[in-house]
């Protein structure tokens, strides 16, 4: 059977569909066929995540909606179409969603095959979930594929597999700006030996791994290139925990074979995070305004990205009796000051979870201020 007559096999008008996402998603092909598919069957639902790359293939028009879960990467292009809208929520509340209103009659992914059992490769995101629930699974088995994921394998009787495939996640990777290694090692100042790290997406995250001194475990939503040269330093403590990869070869090589990524209830659960070993969150912001709030989204009409887990690791390290919770921003982003008197979007991180606010220049320590105080030291600290 071909690819698109095994997809069309399984869909019926009014079905709600699920993609995998990440690095990992599916190859041009697959989604070409879907999207046929789609167009034939008429009124299909399709609710996709985070996509950081361009999702070649995919059609959004021939869908009678497409939820957007992360307007990032792809998410960001497929909203300029009539069909498509994007459903705010912070990464720890997808899986209740997709229990709920969004809950997908079928889940078509890649799977990785290691010892004649299946698993997730370069993401588990919300699929253990949908798996755990009993989502039927169409899978393009991928040979390409990092296994990564320390999640148990998949039942057999749950999966189909529709074809084979041969194609490596994609690459992606950004070399920091000197003002990036600068946030670094004015962040590094607050990150005790041993503590549980987490970090955003971007050159920061990158800076952080290199230039720390100190060794560090990894408690965070996704893993780049930079781990490897952590632990080839000696300063990786035990098994880092994400939810997604996301880099060159050299990650995707390092990470195969290691039980590494987990699904978002775990890696975004906030009881979980707030106990144990220090957790420090650092993130960064589009805009901050003079109470601490800070908005990741865009700027205006203007959508950079989503809420993602921004909330959920400032909130979490806020709760830890030894955590904290870092905003890192450059003082200036392309010509203008991510410090403004009103959020031009809604807030993705409300000012209580904000403990410190970094830029090059030095801190605020907004722990134990009041409003009048944090709005003093935030003006200080972008005024230097």
């Amino acid at each position: 059977m071909t690819l698109t007559g095994a997809i069309a096999a399984r869909l019926r008008p009014g079905m709600t569909v699920a993609v995998g996402d990440g690095a990992g998603v599916l190859g041009a092909e697959a989604l070409a066929a879907l999207s046929s598919v789609a167009r034939d069957v008429g009124s299909l639902r399709l609710v996709l995540g985070w996509l950081p790359t361009p999702a070649t293939g995919l059609d959004p028009d021939a869908f009678a909606e497409v939820l957007v879960l992360m307007p990032s990467g792809a998410g960001r292009e497929l909203l300029a179409g009539p069909a498509a809208r994007y459903v705010p929520a912070r990464l720890s509340a997808w899986p209740a969603l997709l229990a709920g209103p969004l809950r997908p009659d079928l889940l078509i992914t890649r799977l990785v095959q290691r010892d004649g059992l299946l698993h997730f490769g370069s993401e588990v995101s919300y699929q253990h979930g949908l798996a755990r629930a009993g989502v039927p699974i169409l899978a393009v088995l991928d040979d390409k594929t990092p296994a990564a994921g320390a999640e148990p394998p998949l039942s057999p009787d749950q999966v189909s597999i529709i074809a084979a495939g041969s194609e490596p996640p994609a690459r992606l990777h950004r070399e920091p700006d000197p003002v990036h290694e600068q946030l670094a090692d004015a962040v590094l100042r607050f990150v005790p030996a041993g503590a549980r790290l987490q970090y955003g997406p971007g050159p920061l995250g990158t800076a952080l791994l290199r230039r720390t001194a100190v060794p560090l475990r990894l408690d965070t939503g996704l893993l780049t290139d930079a781990v490897v040269d952590l632990d080839r330093r000696g300063l990786l403590i035990g098994q880092p925990s994400a939810t997604y990869l996301v880099g060159s070869e050299e990650l995707y090589d390092w990470a195969d074979g290691r039980p590494i990524l987990r699904g978002i209830e775990h890696t975004h659960d906030l009881t979980r995070l707030a106990r144990g070993e220090p957790f420090i969150a650092v993130n960064t912001a589009v805009e901050i305004d003079f109470s601490g709030q800070v908005n990741v989204e865009g700027v205006g009409e203007k959508i950079i990205g989503g809420i993602g887990g921004h909330p959920d690791y400032c909130a979490a390290a806020r709760a830890h009796r030894s955590g904290l919770s870092i905003i890192a921003t450059p003082a200036t982003v392309n010509g203008r000051s991510p410090l403004v008197e009103q959020l031009s979007r809604p807030a993705s991180t409300p000012a209580h979870d904000v403990d410190v606010i970094v830029t090059e220049s030095g801190h605020a320590d907004l722990r134990d201020a009041d409003w009048p105080q944090r709005r003093k030291l935030i003006t200080e600290l972008f005024a230097v």
